[in-house]
């Protein structure tokens, strides 16, 4: 019953999520093409804790295929439904071309299995990162998800 009581708190994780590990594997992707991204690194952790979802990920890649559009990360669970943006996550960004901005963060979209990566700095209006053709991005953010979740 407890494992039952669980799975329907914890919902279902939509990767190679494997029985006491927690270990998953992030998937870059350009929001107008998906594209197929040439990995050079790709690890990442997940913890969820009842619907308090930590992410970890590091991944690095020397091409981006047909990939176009904005650049995001698939999330292990869905995120909660919520008003405007309010999970943001750090950044560590190595060889990479901003939009634009001085900064780059990660935002769990509402009701999405989407992480964005958003340009910021001093005088910038917020906005979301090209996919670019190579680079790495370490990352973490945490997020609430949603309850009985269906991939």
């Amino acid at each position: 019953m407890y494992e039952q009581l669980a799975q329907g708190i914890n919902g279902d994780i939509r990767s190679d999520f494997g029985v006491g590990r927690q270990l998953w594997t992030p998937v870059l992707q350009g929001s107008s093409a998906s594209g197929t991204f040439t990995y050079t690194n790709q690890s990442g952790w997940s913890l969820r804790q009842g619907l308090t979802t930590d992410v970890w990920g590091d991944v690095a890649w020397s091409s981006a295929g047909t990939a176009a559009g904005n650049l995001y990360v698939e999330l292990p669970y869905k995120v909660a439904l919520s008003n405007d943006k309010p999970f943001v996550g750090v950044v560590q960004s190595s060889a990479i071309t901003y939009t634009g901005g001085t900064n780059i963060e990660v935002n769990a979209i509402s009701n999405t299995f989407r992480g964005e990566f958003w340009n910021s700095g001093s005088g910038f209006t917020t906005a979301n990162q090209a996919v670019v053709a190579s680079g790495q991005l370490i990352y973490h953010i945490r997020y609430i998800g949603q309850a009985n979740e269906r991939a």
